[in-house]
Formats: structure tokens, sequence, C-alpha cells
């Protein structure tokens, strides 16, 4: 009976949040996409090159300002880096006249962000460590899980939730990544978003000439084709 149990198939997924690997590792500096959401704890860096050669590091203060020198405060929470551009070439353009749209700009501007904050986050429900964790401020649901050491024998691949404020916002199948790589629903996370794991569904033990024998987790409505 011993030899028949070692034998027995692994639950498919569980070991891809046990290997030590930097696959999931959030960043937390290099090129911040233009979509990314400015907030308290960033900092960037303004370079003006042209008529005027100046370079300016921003912190984001706790109130979600930056202050540029004889330009004065702009308001950056939750707005976009490319937002964040077209604010600038508007307000920079009233100080230096050299800023201004099109190929007759006879002073330039560059705006990076040097530095990410890091939000809080909480994974809770059946996962290997739950608790509260820090992660970049481009983490996502994948980064968190990968900390938290994945759902346990108990937990869910199929219906992971997000609440955010208490509400739900996302529900993650976590087939969908570990079977083609496809990351679509996974969301980055904002400081106080909980990572729920619910205990897992109705399962399935597939054995024999198969390409990936195992336990798997079926979700609602799916039958054996599936």
């Amino acid at each position: 009976a011993m030899a028949e149990r070692t034998r027995r198939p692994r639950r498919f997924g569980l070991d891809v949040f046990r290997r030590t690997t930097s696959q999931f590792a959030a960043l937390t500096s290099g090129p911040v996409d233009p979509d990314y959401r400015l907030g308290p704890g960033d900092e960037l860096l303004l370079i003006l090159t042209g008529d005027v050669e100046l370079a300016h590091p921003l912190p984001v203060t706790r109130e979600g300002f930056i202050v540029i020198p004889q330009v004065g405060q702009i308001s950056v929470a939750n707005v976009t880096l490319a937002q964040l551009r077209i604010i600038l070439m508007g307000r920079l353009g009233r100080v230096y006249s050299g800023v201004r749209p099109g190929a007759s700009a006879t002073t330039r501007f560059d705006i990076t962000v040097t530095r990410l904050r890091v939000n809080q986050i909480f994974v809770t429900g059946d996962v290997a460590r739950p608790g509260a964790y820090a992660v970049s401020a481009l983490g996502t649901v994948m980064n968190a899980l990968y900390q938290a050491g994945g759902p346990t024998e108990r937990g869910s691949f199929r219906a992971v939730r997000i609440l955010r404020t208490g509400r739900l916002v996302r529900t993650l199948d976590l087939y969908d990544y570990l079977l083609g790589g496809n990351a679509r629903d996974d969301i980055r996370l904002e400081t106080g978003d909980v990572v729920f794991v619910p205990p897992r569904g109705r399962r399935v033990t597939i054995e024999g000439q198969v390409l990936r024998p195992g336990i798997y987790e079926l979700s609602e409505g799916q039958g054996l084709r599936d």
C-alpha cells in the first residue's frame, strides 16, 4: 500500500509556487509603462534639455503632489505617466517658452519613474503563508501569491478572489496562466488589497497515457471533455 501511495498523482499547479524562482518577483525599478498610475512614495525625475538644461528629482508627497521649482505643485495621485506628460507640457510651457508641442520646441523634457512605491497587501485563505506582504507598485496577484507560497493542498486554483475596499474586483483562474501562460486577468495590486484563496472545488484525477497526469480542480460547470 505504501508503494501505491508514493506513486499517487500530484495536484496540478502546486509545485509552480514551491519553486525558488525570480519569475514572479515584482519589479522594483526599471521603465514603467505609460499606464502606470502614480501615487505617494513614487519618485520621479524631470529632465529639461535644449535652451534650458535642468534635472529635478521629484518625490511624490504623502498628499499626492510633486513640487517643481519655478513651476509649482502638481497633483499626480492616480494620474498615469502618459497623462502627466500632457499636464507637464502645459505647465512647463508657461514657464519655459521653449517647451511646446511639435517640432518647433527648443526645450524638451523627459519624465521617468526612478523609484516605485511599495504597497502593503494581504494574502489570506488557503495559502501556504497567509499574512501581510509588501509588494512593489508593479506587483500583481501572481507576485503576491508567489510570495505567500501559493494555494495549499486545500486551496482553490480556479477562483482566487481580489477584494479592493471590501468589494470583489476580480476572480482569477490560475489554470489560464499555468496551462497557457495567459496572464490577462492578473491585475496590479493597490495598497490594502486582499487576495483571498477559497477552499478548492470538485477535483478529478486523470491517470494513464496523458501528457500531464495529475489531480485537477474543476471550475463551475466543467465536465469530462474540459
